[in-house]
């Protein structure tokens, strides 16, 4: 984008009624554009260049890898308003993700496992939900585990039990885990 098209998106800059929706569109055909692009940075681009990009001078290139971060956000965020097509943000963003790290990988290496647990939400609705849940007996992902962990969710008046061999907890006689609907 030109200097021009950064300072109207950050408010710097007013347009008038037509020539604004000019530079949208001029705009998003460079996102288009520079998107597309990518699949020749991806392939064709040498490992001495891309190895000058990350490095400034000795160090590392902050400011590179702090706008890669914004690069995820904006595929995120087409992935977020994408139209329908029965699958998912979250499912479309891990296939994006994979498919992109396996196109990035040299020749003789694979992805060998896959796992992102994509959470994200309103946290205070998160605790909400995942307490109801525990507090319900329902099971939990080891994701919904680490984070209650994590983040003290439980106190001492949640007791973790070794399982016998029928799956109840030790100690536990099978007639008081029985609802009013068994008898």
């Amino acid at each position: 984008m030109t200097t021009d098209d950064r300072d109207y998106l950050t408010g710097r800059k007013n347009l008038q009624q037509g020539s604004e929706r000019n530079t949208r569109k001029r705009i998003r055909d460079r996102i288009r554009n520079g998107v597309y692009d990518f699949e020749y940075l991806t392939a064709d681009l040498e490992q001495r260049d891309i190895n000058q990009l990350v490095r400034d001078t000795d160090e590392l290139n902050e400011e590179l890898f702090a706008a890669a971060e914004d690069v995820i956000a904006f595929v995120f965020r087409m992935c977020a308003h994408a139209p329908d097509s029965g699958q998912s943000t979250d499912d479309r963003f891990r296939e994006l993700l994979q498919n992109g790290i396996e196109k990035g990988l040299d020749e003789r290496y694979e992805v060998l496992d896959f796992n992102l647990d994509l959470q994200y939400g309103l946290p205070r609705e998160q605790r909400e939900r995942l307490l109801r849940k525990v507090r319900e007996g329902g099971d939990l992902t080891l994701p919904e585990l680490r984070e209650a962990l994590e983040n003290g969710y439980f106190d001492d008046s949640y007791r973790f039990r070794p399982l016998d061999n029928d799956g109840l907890p030790k100690n536990v006689d099978p007639k008081d885990v029985l609802s009013h609907d068994d008898f």
